[in-house]
């Protein structure tokens, strides 16, 4: 059965690979070049924030414009823009330009997820839907790692990996044109308050939303990190996709061990992986190769907390809230993301390459204090209760709180008969 649908919907996964490519490609060439350019640590920061701001603002528009242009046309017009908004840093070397480009990025290709992910949903049923989207997700991932990878092919301070990465956005419009699937329809899903959701789990509140700052931050402006840590193009290339690659492969083992425990428990692991590499890093110093694998285990440590919050969070909910929830987890982790390269580079900008390891001890710190009081005033849930973990990229997604939901329900059932 999956193999049928995967014939249909093969051009869904091949235009999210050219998005993925195009887009990782761009967020480290912007961060890269806005140094080479001469634009400040905090200009740079404030520059590659765009890009969530963006996202932020199209998680609350573009549903009520997918159901009224439709998916396709949306599709089309938000890779156009996309595209072209990659063309305006060649032209236009300004740092007001350069925000505004990375905003209409993160607008664009946060909408277009939406339309992926409604589109996976309405094709899948609820047998396959799970494996569907595991391929969703590792297309997604696995595009974004190797969009790092390009930025060592040529010269960044040249203008050709920009056409590249705009050459890619407007490659990924082929597959969705020309397929034959039939665009779904939409539904704009209602949100359950940002009060219910505190109420219901303040560690994975908390989790989603502060990881945010630390995940946008490296997404921002890691590459200014790696720059002043000495590292070369190509290292620095290498350096983007292992802390991507390693936070990428950690998902499941980690989710799985949050499946067996309390959840709560493999946060705090994370936070204290994070810190004591920090604080390795910091206080001595180690060959390239050595560098390059710890700056991995901290992507290790650090990715996989989005999704870890997630599924802390729907393991208190009833699986008839989780959809709706999605909005609300949408706002909290755009919120403090926005925050990320900004409140990052500050830090960098005050203590050199040590305020990257500074400000991720911090902030996983900050998380680790908050979920380890909530252990002693809430319980853990009741394995049978939890909801099964599911691998989530930095932005929540439809698809997986509604193979969330489904999951949920089918075993609320089952223990009801």
């Amino acid at each position: 059965m999956l193999t049928v649908v995967m014939r249909t919907i093969w051009p869904l996964f091949l235009g999210i690979l050219f998005i993925g490519l195009g887009n990782g490609l761009q967020g480290t060439l912007s961060s890269w070049r806005a140094d080479y350019e001469g634009f400040s640590v905090l200009t740079t920061g404030l520059v590659m924030s765009g890009y969530f701001i963006g996202a932020f603002v199209s998680s609350m528009i573009s549903p009520k414009q997918i159901k009224k242009t439709g998916q396709i046309r949306t599709y089309a017009a938000y890779a156009s823009i996309a595209s072209t908004a990659i063309l305006m840093q060649i032209l236009f070397i300004e740092p007001p330009v350069w925000f505004v480009s990375r905003f209409l990025s993160g607008f664009c290709i946060a909408g277009i997820m939406i339309i992926v992910e409604g589109w996976l949903n309405s094709i899948s049923s609820n047998e396959n839907r799970g494996q569907i989207f595991s391929i969703h997700m590792g297309v997604v991932w696995g595009g974004l790692a190797l969009g790092q990878g390009l930025f060592a092919i040529d010269d960044p301070s040249g203008f050709q990996l920009f056409l590249l990465a705009s050459i890619l956005l407007s490659v990924s419009l082929i597959p969705i044109l020309l397929t034959e699937i039939k665009a779904p329809d939409t539904e704009v899903q209602e949100s359950l308050g940002i009060g219910a959701l505190w109420k219901a789990s303040p560690s994975g509140l908390v989790t989603i939303g502060v990881s945010g700052l630390a995940s946008a931050g490296f997404f921002g402006v890691g590459t200014i990190y790696a720059i002043k840590s000495g590292l070369s193009v190509s290292e620095t290339a290498l350096f983007m996709t292992l802390f991507i690659g390693f936070g990428a492969a950690s998902q499941w083992p980690l989710g799985w061990l949050s499946d067996k425990i309390d959840r709560r428990k493999v946060i705090l692991l994370c936070c204290a992986l994070v810190t004591v590499i920090c604080i390795l890093l910091s206080l001595f110093e180690f060959s390239k190769t050595v560098f390059l694998i710890l700056n991995g285990l901290i992507g290790a440590s650090t990715l996989p907390l989005y999704s870890l919050g997630v599924a802390q969070t729907n393991d208190r909910l009833r699986p008839s809230q989780m959809v709706s929830a999605s909005g609300t987890i949408v706002l909290v982790y755009s919120v403090f993301a926005s925050l990320g390269p900004l409140s990052m580079s500050y830090f960098i900008d005050l203590f050199e390459s040590s305020g990257f390891l500074i400000y991720l001890i911090l902030v996983h710190l900050l998380i680790a204090a908050i979920v380890f009081s909530m252990m002693f005033i809430t319980d853990d849930v009741d394995e049978s209760d939890q909801a099964n973990f599911q691998v989530m990229t930095q932005r929540p997604s439809v698809v997986g709180m509604e193979v969330i939901a489904e999951e949920a329900l089918e075993s609320q059932l089952d223990s009801e008969n």
